[in-house]
């Protein structure tokens, strides 16, 4: 077992002078508070020495001046700006303040390491002459800080976000091309940054304006945002790479940085501020091995007839097809599993077919039955929606689409995790709830592959082809809980869309769930908690909620109402996929990938969790997790974490755990299709078609 640190170094507090803060007597409250006492902290800065910030909800500074002095001075600005600071009217100090970690964490970002920020960035630039650079695309490499807490003292995180931008304009891209309809084909699915902030998106459309510029609309999370072309800058992705003209090995490297690469520049820009005095060692195991967690269970999976095997992604398609599947549903056990295909290879798939039919009469006890085949001849996204368009209306199962191979990922946040034309044909199927399975001409050529297609096959159609043997002993259902809202500018109604997909504390799916109301405001209705968790399921049950980002206060309320009314225990997991800080493996002086299931616990109820480890070598992107209080407490961070780890087992691929738990896979995807107007065509049903 390698030892661990993470990219979090404590602040020194010893050297960091008293805080003081002062309080502020107002007419004005909540964001315009905010802004006022903003612009009155930048112009105390310039009227004394020192540091100067609207923090918690005071001014604080590390340079106190008198009460008499501060009102003097507010009594001028007054008189300067009247309509600006009027509805200020009493400045004191605060002497009960005590600054939270939080708050010296924030003061030490803003203050002493934004004064350190040119020397990171040189000696990040300095690290990177080391490489070689590329024809046609720049790597940048930025160190990017965030505040935390670890276990109530105030901590930093130093991060590199690195990224490939391409030389070429969009225009210089498309090659002088004009038709419309020709552009967008070319541009249609790639990745922009804005010259002038850090906001990236996909490309989703383009429009050329009367006056002939071009306004590209990208979609950013789960907004779409318009910008002209010349605000724009193209990035280079992995699962884009085919499209650029670039030295795909050379563009990798760039790309995927390996751990001890990574951890370089992050030792280049910590060292600034480690001589500066500001900040310490990073955490690690060694010296805070109680800060750590390592994925020390055992994960045993019960096939057909109760048969046991161990856990291993490496042997998960050979023990299921030894074994058996655990449950088929029973509409299964009668009729044939109904596919079509999409096939995008120049290759027949008779023999493959032929294959399958005589691996599932020899081993298992259900049948398939290729409905239709779609051949796409050409890979674009109009050819990829006409196919699905034409299956679609066979009602099939699931789809089967047969793919050319794509660019190995990695896990960055700019690199993607998928083909970028693999990832819009699933997006056209997840909008219909239909399921659908990828299969890669490598994967085609793989005899030995049949097991782990056929045990995706039957996954993706809503059977269990394991579950856990030990199951989860805090809970008696683990749920995925997704709240959509569209306001519409127009009438101001907003459109409320709630999916809950329920999972046996075992791991078998039983159904998933949708609501959808049109309100006259943006308020939560308490309702439809009744309707998502049904008193007759849940009564005194035991729910784990797992929750794809941030939970709204108000969400919490409503659940916590609920669990009170039916006599149940909610407990709600924030999961968070981007932007944390990564955590790293040293083992005989080098420094390594972290091992699957390791991670940084910041406190009782938050942590760092590596719920996947590439392939490559290179270095992944942890998932923040966060518990939260409704109504029974929060839940202790180590359940959640086994939980979360356990859940993405149930992907059903041999290529080893998903980065997410099935209960909250592809939730951004759902969501930004509600928001563009798609609609479920049932309240309810059998098949995870997320997966």
């Amino acid at each position: 077992m390698p030892d661990l640190f993470v990219e979090i170094f404590p602040v020194v507090q010893e050297a960091m002078p008293i805080l003081v803060a002062y309080h502020l007597e107002a007419e004005v409250e909540g964001a315009a508070l905010n802004r006022l006492c903003g612009r009155l902290a930048a112009r105390l800065r310039k009227a004394y020495p020192g540091a100067w910030l609207w923090l918690d909800g005071r001014v604080i500074t590390d340079t106190p001046r008198s009460a008499i002095e501060l009102l003097i001075t507010l009594d001028i600005l007054k008189g300067e700006q009247p309509g600006t600071y009027g509805a200020l009217h009493e400045i004191t100090e605060d002497a009960t303040w005590q600054p939270s970690a939080q708050t010296i964490a924030t003061f030490v970002l803003r203050t002493s390491l934004k004064a350190l920020d040119a020397p990171i960035q040189a000696a990040l630039e300095k690290s990177a002459k080391a490489e070689k650079a590329l024809r046609r695309a720049t790597a940048e490499r930025e160190h990017k800080l965030q505040t935390w807490t670890v276990r109530d003292a105030p901590a930093i995180s130093i991060s590199i976000a690195s990224r490939l931008l391409y030389e070429q304009s969009l225009q210089e891209f498309v090659g002088g091309e004009t038709d419309v309809t020709a552009i967008n084909e070319k541009l249609n699915g790639l990745w922009v940054k804005e010259r002038e902030s850090e906001q990236r998106g996909e490309i989703v459309s383009l429009k050329i304006a009367p006056d002939g510029t071009w306004q590209v609309q990208i979609r950013a999370g789960q907004e779409e945002i318009t910008y002209p072309a010349d605000a724009l800058k193209l990035i280079v992705r992995l699962p884009d790479m085919s499209r650029f003209d670039l030295d795909p090995k050379q563009a990798l490297v760039s790309l995927q940085m390996k751990p001890a690469t990574r951890a370089r520049y992050v030792k280049a820009a910590s060292d600034i501020a480690k001589e500066a005095g500001v900040l310490a060692n990073a955490y690690n195991a060694r010296t805070a091995p109680d800060l750590f967690f390592s994925a020390d269970f055992e994960m045993n999976l019960r096939y057909s007839q109760n048969r046991v095997k161990r856990y291993r992604a490496e042997t998960l398609a050979e023990d299921f097809t030894k074994c058996g599947a655990y449950q088929l549903r029973p509409v299964f056990k009668k009729m044939p599993i109904r596919i079509c295909v999409v096939n995008a290879l120049p290759n027949k798939l008779e023999d493959f077919v032929e294959a399958m039919q005589r691996q599932l009469k020899r081993t298992f006890d259900f049948s398939i039955d290729i409905i239709r085949e779609r051949q796409v001849r050409v890979i674009s996204q109009s050819n990829l929606a006409s196919a699905v368009r034409v299956v679609e209306k066979e009602n099939p199962d699931i789809i089967l689409a047969f793919f050319p191979d794509a660019t190995s990922s990695g896990d960055d946040e700019d690199t993607g995790d998928d083909d970028a034309t693999a990832t819009y044909l699933r997006s056209l199927t997840l909008g219909r709830a239909l399921p659908i399975h990828l299969i890669y001409k490598a994967t085609l050529d793989d005899p030995e592959a049949m097991g782990a297609i056929i045990l995706s096959i039957l996954g993706k159609t809503g059977n269990a082809p394991f579950v856990l043997v030990e199951p989860m002993e805090h809970a008696d259902y683990v749920i995925g809980l997704a709240i959509i809202r569209e306001t519409k500018k127009t009438t101001g109604e907003t459109r409320l869309t709630a999916i809950a997909r329920v999972y046996k504390a075992d791991g078998e799916f039983v159904r998933y769930v949708v609501r959808d109301l049109i309100l006259e405001d943006a308020a939560l209705p308490y309702v439809l908690m009744r309707d998502l968790f049904s008193q007759g399921d849940f009564a005194k049950k035991r729910v784990v909620i797992h929750h794809d980002g941030e939970m709204a206060d108000e969400l919490l309320q409503a659940l916590s109402g609920w669990a009170r009314a039916i006599g149940a225990a909610f407990y709600p997991v924030e999961i968070d996929r981007f932007g944390s800080p990564r955590l790293y493996g040293t083992e005989n002086g080098q420094v390594i990938q972290p091992p699957w299931g390791s991670a940084f616990k910041l406190s009782a109820c938050e942590a760092l969790l590596v719920s996947s480890v590439p392939k490559a070598d290179v270095t992944p992107q942890p998932l923040y997790v966060r518990t939260r209080d409704a109504g029974s407490g929060a839940l202790e961070i180590g359940k959640a974490l086994r939980g979360i780890l356990v859940w993405s087992l149930l992907q059903y691929s041999p290529e080893g755990p998903s980065k997410l738990p099935v209960t909250v896979s592809n939730a951004d995807d759902l969501a930004y299709w509600l928001r563009k107007g798609g609609t479920f065509g049932a309240s309810e049903g059998e098949v995870p078609f997320w997966l």
